[in-house]
């Protein structure tokens, strides 16, 4: 177990570290979530409609913003793997395919609520929600944002492991893998409204629906990993 968990750090850092050390990937993915969030803000403004439908405004730019950055995260997080032949190298070391995996999980996960937890502040105040939101709606906001988002790297990394050996690769991404996070969007989505609009989670289904899914696709996922990887 220790180990293990040594293994699953020192990829988690170095995944990281190759993030944050590429500035040509960084900005892209930061001005395109920005872009997104200004498209919307001054095709609706600068006089949105009540609560209730910018509350709904809000969550599908947040939702569309964060899905379409994380297909760009983990195309570009997988395929330096592939062509530089790290992948091959880190499998020469004894590391198993199901550590690599989870630990591309999670730091695409770190790297990601990050880009969260800048973009979202920024897109309550361009659709005029940010001084109608608490603190703790805030907080909420981001753990739904959050756990949505590990159900999309948990199916997300192994699906780039697949299209990533294939030509179009970023093209084939977004094709496979927006039809099975659907139910994550459709329950991330909700719950987001249901906090802009009244503070809380009103039904407990739509939360069932993105935590269950979620935890579904991780298992799923780490049980494909090693054949996936090995591919």
């Amino acid at each position: 177990m220790k180990e293990t968990l040594r293994h699953i750090g020192t990829l988690i850092r170095k995944d990281l570290g190759l993030h944050f050390r590429s500035k040509e990937t960084l900005a892209l993915i930061f001005v395109f979530s920005l872009l997104v969030v200004l498209i919307f803000a001054f095709a609706f403004g600068p006089v949105f409609p009540e609560k209730a439908e910018r509350g709904k405004l809000t969550a599908s730019v947040l939702w569309a913003a964060f899905i379409f950055a994380g297909i760009i995260t983990l195309n570009r997080s997988l395929t330096l793997e592939r062509t530089s032949g790290a992948l091959h190298g880190i499998r020469l070391t004894g590391v198993d395919a199901s550590n690599f995996y989870l630990a591309k999980v999670i730091s695409n996960l770190i790297f990601l609520s990050l880009l969260e937890v800048v973009i979202t502040p920024i897109a309550l105040q361009f659709l005029d929600l940010l001084n109608l939101v608490t603190v703790g709606v805030l907080l909420k906001l981001m753990g739904v944002l959050s756990i949505g988002t590990l159900g999309f790297c948990a199916v997300g990394v192994l699906l780039a492991g697949m299209s990533t050996s294939a030509s179009g690769g970023e093209s084939l991404l977004s094709v496979i893998l927006l039809p099975l996070v659907l139910p994550i969007i459709m329950g991330g989505a909700k719950c987001t409204v249901s906090l802009l609009v009244n503070g809380t989670v009103a039904s407990g289904m739509w939360l069932n629906l993105l935590v269950g899914y979620s935890l579904i696709f991780l298992a799923a996922a780490y049980l494909l990993a090693d054949a996936v990887i090995e591919e």
